[in-house]
């Protein structure tokens, strides 16, 4: 692979450059249809950055159809790369509360005419990909990247299932500011303790197109799109690019008592030290933690435990969070 500099004054994201950074390389020739490329760490190496941004590229080419990425088998790519990019990848950022409106307003049209279509046509066949997809989102539980991946591979499979190949195509043109502005409603409503929501109302839409129901299919998009457009707090996209939330009261002495107590029975001693670290890794201590932050709070709690811990943690977590989570919920 070829390095790249990334300009300072860039408005896109280190794994938006990195896709655009693979694309020019296929139209140089520099990497051909049917090429393998590195493993993402290797790339991440490569470009000087995280897994996860190299992660984030992945996901962009998949989705836009010029690679084709399975885990254990590498990342291929495909012949589509031979495409001129303005067809495969809208490469831009997006800016502005407004334009993120605008996109998701033209994936609401674009989609209404693909959930109907694929409710009365899919295959068999295309069923069952629903369904893997499906599961996929569900085991993405707590991991917004992986979630954002899996709701772009659904929301690609209804297209493809509504059998119009130029309609595929439209949402790969658009395929990067929208998988921007639902990465960050993901982190949103997954911070927020909404991942249950989230997934349940993907599961509807499935079992709508499942039934052939396109009334009901279309109804649970539509609900899906209010939770992205508003949400409880009325406002959650607004939230998720960066608008100030409202602010919550503190957790308080009962909750940091009630989980130290719980945490030292898991683990022993070490809670006196995870409980503090994990609350530093959000830019909180212990006492200023918020309901609102509390799902992001016990997952990087969990993320440090032994992995002989996990199913108590889980457990207790999903205990902890009724008890202290937003009572609005």
């Amino acid at each position: 692979m070829t390095p790249f500099n990334l300009d300072p004054q860039d408005k896109l994201s280190l794994g938006e450059n990195i896709a655009q950074h693979i694309q020019s390389l296929l139209h140089q020739g520099k990497l051909r249809p049917g090429d393998t490329l590195p493993s993402q760490r290797e790339l991440a190496q490569q470009y000087g950055t995280g897994v996860a941004a190299v992660r984030e590229a992945i996901s962009i080419l998949s989705a836009a159809g010029v690679v084709d990425a399975r885990p254990g088998r590498g990342t291929l790519i495909l012949e589509a790369a031979e495409q001129p990019p303005s067809v495969n990848l809208w490469l831009g950022a997006v800016t502005s509360e407004q334009e993120a409106l605008d996109f998701l307003d033209t994936r609401q049209a674009l989609e209404h005419y693909t959930i109907a279509r694929a409710a009365r046509h899919a295959t068999p066949e295309q069923q069952d990909e629903l369904r893997r997809v499906l599961a996929r989102m569900q085991a993405a539980r707590g991991d917004p990247e992986l979630f954002v991946q899996a709701d772009l591979a659904l929301h690609f499979a209804i297209a493809r299932a509504a059998g119009n190949p130029v309609m595929v195509r439209l949402l790969h043109a658009i395929h990067t500011p929208i998988s921007h502005v639902l990465r960050v409603i993901s982190h949103q409503l997954i911070a927020e303790g909404r991942f249950h929501e989230l997934y349940a109302v993907h599961e509807t839409l499935v079992d709508a197109i499942l039934r052939r129901d396109p009334d009901a299919a279309l109804a649970a998009f539509d609900t899906m799109m209010g939770a992205v457009l508003g949400g409880e707090d009325g406002d959650t996209l607004g939230l998720a690019l960066g608008r100030a939330a409202p602010q919550d009261a503190p957790l308080g002495d009962a909750f940091t008592e009630d989980l130290h107590w719980n945490l030292t029975r898991l683990i022993g001693p070490m809670a006196e030290v995870l409980i503090p670290e994990a609350a530093s890794a959000l830019g909180h201590t212990p006492a200023t933690l918020t309901p609102r932050d509390l799902t992001a709070y016990l997952q990087t709690v969990g993320q440090q435990l032994p992995s002989g811990k996990q199913g108590e943690w889980q457990a207790l977590s999903d205990l902890i969070l009724a008890r202290y989570g937003r009572s609005d919920r």
